[in-house]
């Protein structure tokens, strides 16, 4: 039995997850929106940044925190969520949001490839060739 080597992710990837997930998630809503004939705008709800707070929170406990930084975790998820709540209601351009949303996913696949934690080994049965 082999064993994933954990890689955690970096501080400043952590700390830019929120705004990078934000900014997909809208983008491909603006992207929805267009093909269906909708209006050139997105609403940006509190759903949009909780979810990404909620995201936040999960993904920190992988991170290997500097001791005297561990406090940061749950005020920095909170403050997302505030910001979600202050933001509640905004309306932003449609082509604004899909512009943002192609890097911005670009940057989620890659932080989702080079930092996974959970490698599912090839599994090899005994006594059947192969």
């Amino acid at each position: 039995m082999q064993c994933a080597v954990r890689r955690p992710l970096p501080l400043l990837s952590w700390a830019a997850l929120p705004v990078v997930f934000t900014a997909a998630v809208l983008g491909l809503t603006s992207l929805g929106q267009l093909l269906l004939g909708l209006p050139g705008e997105v609403l940006v709800t509190s759903a949009h940044l909780g979810a990404a707070a909620g995201v936040t929170a999960m993904v920190g406990y992988s991170i290997e925190w500097p001791p005297r930084w561990r406090w940061v975790h749950w005020p920095y998820s909170i403050a997302v969520l505030l910001a979600g709540l202050a933001l509640h209601g905004l309306m932003i351009p449609a082509v604004i949001m899909i512009a943002a949303a192609i890097p911005s996913g670009a940057v989620l696949l890659r932080m989702a490839w080079v930092h996974r934690s959970i490698r599912r080994p090839r599994t090899v049965v005994s006594g059947q060739p192969g």
